[in-house]
């Protein structure tokens, strides 16, 4: 799927994983992508975001109300000069891969578990699975460089491609911090010298 993706597309998809695990989140959403999308500044259409108000700070403040951090203690670990992913990867190198993890649950108590993965959370590593309304906001941002006549898909595609009518939680978070989804696709298409 990324094979078009340009360079800088891609970093916003790098970027987005990294804010998801900051967060402690073991998924890929479109909250992240548009925290993604904010980490670059410079690129195109991303100055409508901040003509807007919409800044990558206000965002992640945004998140952390709405959806919250899972790991808390990381932060305050850190702050104490403790690096759990220098931690991880030094007891990986000494006892295996995946010696921190949990054991695999049993499929019956599912729901009992993740009342408890809430109470201890953990750093988020491996693998992020892009929740379905991420791909389809990817799938959109493909769609969209196609219909602007463009061949690759670039970060403003990225962008408009979050700005799902049906809504998502990049549209939830865009609302809470003043600016409707119909009138961040008008000021983006508009920094790209396009009409609405």
């Amino acid at each position: 799927m990324f094979e078009r993706f340009t360079p800088a597309a891609r970093e916003v998809v790098v970027r987005a994983k990294q804010e998801a695990r900051t967060f402690g989140h073991p998924w890929l959403g479109t909250e992240h992508l548009l925290l993604g999308v904010l980490a670059q500044p410079d690129a195109p259409g991303v100055s409508a975001l901040t003509e807007l108000g919409i800044t990558l700070d206000a965002c992640r403040a945004a998140l952390g109300q709405v959806v919250g951090r899972l790991v808390p203690d990381a932060d305050a670990l850190r702050t104490l000069g403790i690096d759990l992913a220098a931690v991880r990867r030094r007891a990986e190198a000494s006892f295996g891969p995946g010696a921190l993890d949990h054991p695999p649950r049993p499929a019956g108590r599912r729901r009992l578990l993740w009342r408890r993965a809430r109470r201890e959370p953990q750093e988020v590593t491996g693998h992020l699975r892009f929740l379905p309304r991420a791909k389809r906001a990817l799938e959109r941002a493909r769609r969209d460089a196609l219909a602007l006549g463009d061949t690759q898909v670039g970060v403003e595609h990225v962008l408009l491609g979050l700005l799902d009518p049906k809504g998502n939680m990049a549209v939830e978070l865009l609302r809470r911090l003043g600016a409707e989804s119909e009138v961040v696709r008008v000021h983006v298409l508009a920094d790209l010298g396009m009409a609405a």
